[in-house]
């Protein structure tokens, strides 16, 4: 075995041990996060802040999320003053066709390409173990 390889294994193995700490921290967290709501109580949709008499402070924030037919709420809402429309547009580039169109019509690349910022994302590492 090189000292590459004895390299990348050890590394992979504090990779592994590292995600499973984290995975413990993140359910402990959440675990800590049900306590405090079991104490505090959650209003529904906004945020209450409880102060404690060590000078820390707990903020407890409900949200409620809204879905529902687009097409229908747009068509029953279209005679509503604009300050009340609650159905938007988001205009978004679509990142699979931009790859699709970069790796395989260059020609059409170069003509958006100067008005798209290309940056690296964070890359991602993957370890599996084998099942031998």
């Amino acid at each position: 075995m090189s000292n590459t390889e004895t390299q990348l294994i050890a590394l992979a193995e504090a990779w592994t041990q590292a995600k499973e700490t984290e995975r413990a921290a993140n359910a402990a967290r959440i675990k800590i996060e049900e306590d405090i709501i079991a104490i505090t109580g959650a209003k529904e949709d906004g945020r209450e802040t409880h102060n404690l008499p060590d000078g820390l402070k707990i903020i407890v924030v409900g949200k409620l999320t809204y879905k529902g037919d687009l097409v229908e709420i747009a068509d029953q809402t279209a005679d509503w003053p604009d300050q009340y429309k609650i159905v938007r547009t988001k205009l978004e580039l679509d990142e699979p066709k931009i790859r699709k169109i970069r790796d395989v019509n260059p020609s059409l690349w170069k003509r958006i390409a100067e008005y798209i910022d290309t940056k690296p994302a964070k890359t991602g590492i993957f370890i599996e173990r084998s099942k031998s």
